[in-house]
């Protein structure tokens, strides 16, 4: 699609890993989804030389390795892998040197809990721009995005960008790819966060250590946690959300044995299982941020994020969203 828009705006979905987080990053497949809670970016062209991002948590402008604040803690760091995406796509475009940038971004998501929010916000972004200079591709979206991902997360598998670009629900293992999973039953899902930010990478290297103090036990847990997928797997395919509850429930097990949880999770968890949920566990990297609980029907997971919330924490409902990444 040609255009000569003044403003570019696209948004992006966040994300939930329903089954394999971390195992992943050793070739076991993973089960990841889209939910219904968006990244917004717009894009238009700004001040030569200058690129500027304005956010819900930071703001700031370059101009080529300087940067000015001017708002947010940590900044810089927050916003450096959008900088790289943006500058990304205005090289690939081959735009003139010193093209300006002013990128705003709004977000339903919350921020370094495991919902994918980085990834969501790279791929909103590169569209935004894109869809600015005329054309896009999301191919090549979702293939920028997780090179830029790579700034924050060195080991990224790209399953993230990909889930949040293409939408729905997917299979992921490095060996296989991407596979597109449809549930025959509805998921009734709720969201509750602990609050507390994670350090995806700290989480990730504690994981390796495991991995290189013990090879054998890790190597069962690997075992275990690909015989979950499978099992799940099946589960999605004939819509029978009792097993899959309990798969949950034994993929947590196995999150808690390579210590990636944390107290307030884990009160979480109790609490969502104590309020209905068929299962409930972790989402993502750990060390605080979201757990994800599932229930039998729209009226029990309810119930669960009454409980959660009567206990004082943030939840809220979600599905999964199939569009995925969306160009305005």
């Amino acid at each position: 699609m040609t255009t000569t828009a003044t403003k570019g705006k696209a948004s992006a979905p966040a994300k939930i890993i329903l089954f394999g987080e971390h195992f992943v990053v050793y070739g076991n497949p993973a089960i990841l989804a889209s939910i219904n809670r968006r990244i917004t970016v717009s894009a238009r062209k700004g001040k030569e030389g200058k690129v500027t991002i304005r956010s819900d948590i930071a703001a700031g402008e370059f101009e080529g390795s300087t940067f000015r604040l001017i708002e947010g803690a940590n900044a810089r760091a927050t916003l450096e892998p959008i900088y790289f995406a943006a500058r990304q796509v205005l090289v690939s475009r081959k735009q003139p040197a010193g093209t300006g940038l002013e990128i705003e971004m709004s977000s339903d998501i919350p921020y370094g809990v495991g919902l994918g929010s980085s990834a969501a916000a790279l791929v909103a972004t590169i569209a935004a721009v894109e869809e600015l200079l005329g054309k896009t591709d999301r191919k090549k979206i979702c293939e920028s995005a997780i090179e830029a991902e790579r700034i924050i997360h060195k080991n990224s598998s790209g399953a993230d960008c990909y889930v949040s670009t293409y939408g729905g629900m997917i299979f992921y293992s490095r060996g296989e790819g991407y596979k597109k999973v449809e549930s025959k039953s509805d998921l009734f899902m709720v969201i509750g966060n602990t609050g507390i930010k994670h350090n995806t990478g700290e989480l990730v290297s504690s994981v390796r250590r495991l991995k290189e103090a013990n090879q054998m036990a890790f190597q069962g847990l690997m075992a275990q946690s690909k015989d979950i997928c499978n099992q799940a797997l099946n589960a999605l395919n004939s819509g029978n959300v009792d097993h899959l509850g309990m798969l949950m429930n034994e993929n947590q097990l196995l999150l808690e044995r390579l210590g990636v949880t944390h107290e307030k999770a884990d009160e979480l968890i109790d609490i969502a299982r104590s309020s209905g949920a068929l299962g409930a566990k972790i989402t993502g990297a750990g060390g605080g941020g979201a757990i994800i609980a599932l229930a039998a029907s729209k009226q029990d997971s309810e119930r669960v994020a009454a409980g959660i919330k009567a206990a004082g924490y943030s939840a809220f409902e979600i599905e999964i969203d199939s569009k995925g990444l969306v160009v305005n």
